[in-house]
């Protein structure tokens, strides 16, 4: 998944949405968690300073003492975090056993009323104690006096039980972030579907299996299709446009090159065969121009886009079968070693204009055989064509596909065809390689560009 993709930007939103909202939460049920436990200790500390302010009482004497001590066994075993302790006039006069010889000393706060408050203070053992305290007042013979009860229990016992409800939440949270990733991620995948669809169709367009984008997308989708499809349509008509005002120039010029033609001859009848051969070459320069434009216009061209696709091998089978029956054609040996399927996204008249020429030159140019290969190379299809002719000097190779040039006059043409089959490469994004055969004449070898993907699904 690359870092700049939309599925990487929606994953990482949807992982800082979950840390920071994970986090959150977690601080909070902590929080929570220690408000309730807070609210518990008070409670059971409430309920314990109720039965001790009902227990207490006097003696004859006077004396403060305790008729029933809490059930609580924890307020028996010494140093056991919770405590209790009676004080009149700020003195302990009753204390649990749990303190053993420790005595609760209150912090410097009014003094409290006659409902429970919650106060922080230190215990035995460097114990820090939560607890609450309340004044309560007893008969003492004609006296009424006053007493400060204290409950009080180790915060440490709280600090603990947080520790340990964190680390569950901890837990907890780890594993709910890794469930929600998941759906996140199912989310992200399910929703960007669509899009991954939309590059497929694509694909396909590019590849000449379909035409036009179809097929049900959602709403938000459909206006990218829509203006997808306006803008194969618009680019159809204008590339229609162009081959037909190309096609018209190049049949408007044949007027102009024919009435030339017949001013040459009269020149020539009237003496001026100087004049004359120097209008001839020139519009025999402009014929050629005009036959080149005139193929090229022919020329569907533009890479896999608009075309469907082409069984390389049938076509390469019916051009030779066509050269088979020409006169010479029946003297030679055609050998072909072809790759099979080699399906190829290309217009059918344009590979047809390639392969003929290819072969037409080997046909012109062969003493007793032409070999024809075609192969799989990676993204591309190689098709080669060569022949046990004269060949090409390396010094000509350039000079051959420049229009209308010829690297042998003896044989008839118009040096058009290897000019052509490398304005059809270039236009299909190809390349055209010419060099000396192993049989001894030329060998042109055309690569185009193929996406192996396409075999593999119609396969």
């Amino acid at each position: 998944m690359e870092r700049g993709s939309l599925r990487f930007r929606l994953i990482a939103v949807w992982v800082l949405f979950l840390i920071v909202t994970l986090q959150i939460a977690s601080v909070g049920l902590q929080a929570l968690f220690e408000r309730s436990l807070i609210r518990r200790t008070l409670s059971e500390l409430t309920l314990d300073l109720r039965l001790l302010a009902e227990a207490i009482d006097t003696d004859d004497r006077g004396e403060v003492k305790l008729l029933t001590a809490p059930t609580d066994p924890l307020f028996s075993v010494v140093n056991s975090g919770r405590y209790w302790q009676v004080l009149r006039a700020g003195q302990p006069v009753l204390r649990s056993p749990s303190l053993w010889k420790f005595a609760l000393a209150l912090p410097e706060t009014p003094s409290p009323g006659t409902e429970p408050v919650p106060i922080r203070l230190a215990g035995p053992d460097d114990q820090s104690l939560f607890g609450i305290t309340r004044q309560v007042a007893i008969d003492a013979g004609v006296d009424r006096r006053a007493l400060t009860i204290v409950v009080a229990a180790d915060y440490q016992e709280i600090e603990n039980a947080k520790h340990r409800f964190a680390d569950d939440v901890r837990i907890g949270l780890t594993g709910l972030a890794g469930l929600l990733l998941l759906a996140a991620s199912a989310h992200v995948f399910i929703g960007l579907r669509p899009l991954q669809d939309l590059k497929a169709r694509l694909v396909r367009v590019r590849n000449g299996e379909i035409r036009r984008l179809e097929g049900n997308f959602p709403t938000e989708v459909m206006p990218l299709v829509v203006e997808t499809n306006a803008l194969l349509d618009a680019q159809d008509k204008a590339i229609e446009a162009a081959r037909t005002r190309a096609g018209d120039l190049a049949h408007g010029l044949k007027t102009p090159l024919a009435v030339m033609a017949t001013q040459s001859r009269a020149l020539r009848r009237r003496g001026d065969s100087d004049i004359a051969d120097h209008i001839d070459r020139q519009i025999e320069n402009m014929r050629r121009h005009v036959e080149r434009e005139l193929a090229r216009t022919r020329a569907r061209g533009g890479g896999p886009t608009h075309h469907r696709r082409v069984d390389t091998v049938l076509a390469i089978r019916e051009v030779v079968g066509a050269m088979q029956l020409l006169p010479k054609g029946q003297t030679l040996r055609f050998k072909l070693a072809l790759a099979e399927p080699l399906m190829l996204a290309v217009d059918r008249a344009d590979f047809n204009e390639l392969m003929g020429n290819l072969i037409d030159n080997a046909h012109k140019w062969a003493h007793s055989i032409v070999r024809i290969e075609s192969r799989l190379t990676g993204e591309e299809a190689m098709f080669v064509v060569e022949d046990d002719g004269p060949g090409v000097a390396e010094t000509d190779v350039a000079r051959v596909l420049q229009r209308g040039e010829r690297a042998d006059t003896s044989v008839t043409g118009t040096g058009l065809g290897l000019a052509i089959v490398s304005d059809l490469v270039v236009l299909y994004r190809g390349e055209l390689q010419l060099a000396r055969s192993p049989l001894g004449g030329l060998s042109a070898a055309v690569t185009l560009p193929y996406r192996r993907e396409q075999t593999k699904r119609n396969g």
